[in-house]
């Protein structure tokens, strides 16, 4: 007897020839995993696709600048705070306590560098007027969904899929680095302890936050990666791995969480929001803290 055969068009079918297709690889999990991430958690977005084609660095030397752009701020703030001469130097001139130097030093690299350079960038070479800079920067896209639902199951599914490698190599790597001198946190360092840190004045501590959670998405994720678009599928891994490297100045604190740290990166592929990944950041600094230290009690973590 004849079988009938579903149409091409049958949503059935399509969803059964895509698993299919999946499922030749040799990990039938992986065909789940990527048939469950491009069906509920991608966003296809022209627009986005679009701009980062249109934007990213096509020549050898754009390439590299911008590249090191990602790690340049990160290089200067580990010259200017955990190098003490060249930090007892400029608290002598600048005429600073040293947490006042530091908190002023942070607030200028998160919340001017990391904002006024890409808008700067935008409007003087690339010659977009402000509503094309907020698009490129992916500002326009506000959504109470994203940062209220997806961003938080987000991160839950980063804690979760982390937890491996949190529980069995976080602590020996963070030991490993700190174990190394030029890697130490200075004492003197407002990344020596969480008193130093939130001990800076109201209004210093809400302009870092700001430069923390909205300036380094809008200068890493809403502005560099799509500069870095050229690098394919991998510009999530190397996003995220350089804006984990960036952080020098607290090395023992921020590279150990490299595994967790990579969902930045692959949030943003995913998901192409900005707001998504302020939330996730407030959530990865703040709630993560919470879990690998205090429930987990696992080492420092970072600012």
């Amino acid at each position: 007897m004849a079988t009938q055969k579903l149409p091409s068009d049958n949503p059935g079918m399509q969803a059964v020839t895509s698993f299919n297709q999946h499922k030749k690889g040799p990990y039938p999990i992986t065909a789940i995993v990527n048939l469950f991430t491009t069906r509920f958690l991608s966003v296809n977005d022209p627009g986005f696709q679009h701009t980062e084609e249109k934007y990213q660095a096509s020549t050898p030397a754009s390439k590299a600048f911008y590249l090191i752009a990602y790690l340049l701020p990160g290089i200067i703030a580990y010259l200017l705070i955990n190098i003490q001469p060249v930090y007892d130097f400029f608290v002598r001139i600048s005429g600073l306590e040293g947490y006042h130097f530091q908190y002023y030093t942070f607030v200028i690299f998160t919340l001017f560098w990391h904002m006024l350079f890409p808008v700067f960038m935008l409007r003087k070479y690339e010659k977009l007027s402000w509503k094309e800079v907020f698009a490129f920067l992916s500002l326009d896209r506000f959504s109470f969904k994203e940062i209220l639902f997806i961003a938080p199951l987000a991160f839950g599914i980063s804690v979760i899929v982390s937890l491996p490698y949190m529980l069995t190599l976080y602590t020996p790597f963070q030991q490993w680095l700190s174990s190394i001198p030029l890697f130490q946190i200075p004492s003197y360092s407002i990344f020596a302890s969480y008193e130093a840190f939130y001990g800076a004045p109201a209004i210093i501590l809400v302009l870092m936050m700001i430069g923390n959670f909205v300036g380094e998405e809008i200068y890493f994720r809403g502005y560099l990666m799509k500069k870095t678009a050229f690098l394919g599928r991998y510009n999530w891994i190397v996003n995220s791995t350089l804006f984990c490297v960036y952080h020098l100045w607290q090395i023992p604190q921020t590279f150990p969480l490299i595994v967790p740290i990579l969902f930045f990166g692959l949030t943003m592929q995913l998901r192409k929001n900005l707001y998504t990944l302020i939330m996730f950041h407030l959530l990865f600094n703040l709630a993560g803290v919470q879990i690998y230290q205090v429930i987990l009690g696992l080492g420092t973590g970072a600012h």
